[in-house]
């Protein structure tokens, strides 16, 4: 084959090349731009036909961005430099309408052996799809910032390898800051009450491990005045399962503090100032219990037995009120010992035969279980657990109280025959003031401070509590120990 036919079947290659390609393809010829071959992608970029073949591109093309349009390309000839166009938007007819796209664009000087530019190749990608998509993006970003700006909370990107952070303006005023203001990590964390940097520190450690981040502590502001913030975040990995980086929100939650705090003193006075008259009262009851024994008058016998129940009934929530003020405090704490806990549940068990003869309570007492734990917490957990069964099953109905060993906790149970807890009530049974509301609670007294208490005594040693239950077929309350406890370890 001849150099000339050679070289005539590689240019109607190269031709069908462009002809062919998905993507916009034009190549101009010489210093006039002369458009010696195009493709259908890239006249419709144009707006033309394929007459246009042959014609310098300064009078194929017209229209308000063309001069534009074509002193790149002349740059690009001239100065023998590639030149990109990025997302450029060009309105195009397409199903007899005219709309935005948008396209990336290289201008690729075509130079001969010597090194010399003898035309220009251009190459068109359409990325309407991936801006429109990066656009609503941004736009929902920007509506959800200024929806979280509208509510008060701040939010924040912290990166872990740098420890750099990136805070919004409503973060600034929440630490007592201008909004312009920008603070870098270690200052904001200098902000932290030192009383309660433990706490920051202890959920950011179990944050690298759990993925979840969370805490509520106190911060001193410039003027030295001392607010309460929530903080939530979530941890992000690489693709190794290292943490990368941590967003998350904090809220000024001061004032919901400041009344719990009241809340809390108020409850605490006045459960110290109701234990002391109670005190004498229970002392005189059980005198006039004795005298009355004496005189062999079962009408006072009975009625005085019957106050002295209620006495022990005001008794315990006060003390009950006592302890919820001092974990919401903080104050609550556990004096941990070793025991055996079957030998507890059997004292435990026998006290409450007493006052529930008409339930039919078992517990098998086996080998012997060492836990270390707070002993009178836990019996009032236990304790708990028995009274609510009681409370909530028939009378005759059975309770079943069972201790079995893990292979890395103690599991003790309550179990009972007696109206069970619905779905939505399981989910919130240990919150605080929570109550069961329906036809078969009615009647029934509490404050719902119980399982609360009992939920946040089980926190406090580490362990788990729940419930399993079906409407109508009883109840399973009960917790988790763990067998080897290690108390220095943070919450």
């Amino acid at each position: 084959m001849k150099k000339n036919d050679q070289n005539i079947t590689a240019r109607q290659y190269i031709d069908d090349l462009i002809i062919q390609a998905p993507v916009a393809i034009s190549f101009l010829k010489g210093p006039d731009l002369i458009i010696e071959s195009a493709n259908a992608n890239v006249l419709e970029l144009w707006g033309k036909q394929a007459n246009i073949i042959g014609l310098p591109l300064t009078l194929a093309l017209d229209g308000d961005n063309a001069s534009d349009y074509i002193n790149l390309v002349k740059d690009a000839y001239k100065s023998g430099h590639i030149h990109y166009g990025y997302e450029t938007p060009i309105r195009l007819n397409r199903n007899e309408h005219v709309n935005l796209f948008y396209f990336d664009f290289v201008y690729q000087p075509v130079k001969d052996n010597n090194n010399k530019v003898t035309g220009v190749m251009i190459v068109a990608t359409e990325v309407t799809k991936q801006v429109i998509a990066r656009q609503l993006l941004e736009d929902a970003e920007e509506r959800l910032r200024l929806a979280i700006e509208a509510t008060g909370i701040g939010n924040w990107d912290l990166d872990l390898v740098t420890n750099d952070v990136i805070a919004s303006p409503t973060l600034s005023v929440i630490f007592g800051l201008d909004p312009e203001d920008k603070l870098t990590h270690p200052e904001l964390r200098d902000m932290i009450h030192p009383d309660d940097k433990a706490i920051v520190n202890n959920a950011y450690k179990k944050a690298i491990k759990t993925g979840v981040y969370l805490y509520e502590a106190r911060i001193i502001w410039a003027d030295g005045s001392v607010h309460w913030i929530r903080t939530t975040g979530k941890i992000l990995y690489d693709e190794r399962g290292k943490p990368v980086r941590m967003l998350g929100t904090i809220n000024d939650i001061t004032k919901r503090k400041q009344e719990e705090i009241m809340k809390n003193d108020f409850i605490a006075m006045a459960s110290h100032e109701l234990k002391t008259p109670l005190t004498s009262l229970k002392a005189y009851t059980q005198l006039l219990v004795s005298k009355a024994k004496k005189a062999d008058d079962d009408f006072f016998i009975n009625a005085l037995e019957k106050s002295e129940k209620q006495i022990n009934k005001m008794n315990r929530l006060i003390h009950g009120f006592l302890d919820m003020s001092k974990i919401e405090s903080g104050k609550l704490q556990l004096n941990t010992q070793t025991f055996d806990m079957n030998e507890l549940l059997t004292e435990i068990a026998a006290d409450k035969m007493l006052i529930a003869p008409d339930h039919v309570l078992s517990f098998e007492n086996r080998q012997t279980v060492q836990i270390t734990a707070d002993r009178e917490k836990i019996a009032q957990v236990i304790g708990n657990f028995i009274s609510n069964a009681v409370k909530y099953s028939p009378k005759g109905s059975a309770i079943t109280v069972e201790v079995k060993k893990l292979t890395e906790h103690l599991r003790v149970s309550v179990k009972d025959e007696g109206i069970g807890l619905k779905a939505k009530d399981q989910q919130n049974v240990f919150q605080r003031f929570y109550r069961v509301e329906d036809e078969s609670t009615r009647g029934l007294s509490g404050f719902g401070i119980g399982l609360y208490l009992s939920a946040e005594i089980i926190r406090l040693h580490h362990g788990k509590i729940a419930v399993e239950s079906e409407d109508g077929k009883g109840a399973e309350f009960y917790f988790l120990l763990p067998l080897q406890a290690d108390w220095d370890q943070p919450l």
